[in-house]
């Protein structure tokens, strides 16, 4: 009777367990909507003219962006966070031409282009890994001056 109930509890912790797992491994694949907001099958090409360069946007997605006038309108450009363009030397002002490649995204109901590579004239710099992920997160950051000054030049639209 004793080794009964104890393989009895053995089996309902097994199973406790076993449910735990399931279900943590459920919310870790559902935790990672942001890479799935870029479709690198549907990448676009923006050109145009920088109407507005906002550093510190308090609009989602959080972070530097560009409104770029277009010949078909208006569009907001994501860039990521201020400190990546800085630390590469690269900036925009109002009336600068410029060139992106990214995808298109909804947020918050607004259109929004998650710029990949970023480029003003000769100077091309990559935001995003062809993934969608912000180069500004993860190894990038520990990239010496020089290395983050290569990549910023090496980088050629598709």
């Amino acid at each position: 009777m004793k080794i009964e109930m104890m393989m009895g509890c053995a089996a309902l912790a097994g199973l406790m367990t076993l449910a735990n797992t399931a279900d943590a491994q459920e919310r870790v694949s559902r935790a990672s909507p942001r890479a799935a907001a870029y479709d690198a099958n549907h990448e676009v090409v923006v050109q145009g003219t920088v109407l507005e360069y906002l550093e510190n946007s308090t609009l989602p997605p959080i972070g530097t962006h560009v409104k770029v006038q277009t010949s078909s309108g208006t569009v907001d450009v994501h860039l990521g966070p201020s400190s990546y363009l800085h630390d590469s030397h690269f900036s925009f002002a109002s009336g600068d031409s410029v060139r992106f490649v990214g995808a298109m995204s909804s947020v918050d109901k607004r259109p929004v282009l998650l710029a990949r590579i970023a480029q003003k004239g000769s100077q091309a710099i990559a935001i995003r890994s062809t993934q969608g992920f912000l180069l500004a997160t993860g190894a990038t950051r520990s990239l010496s001056e020089k290395q983050r000054a290569q990549a910023s030049q090496k980088v050629t639209p598709r």
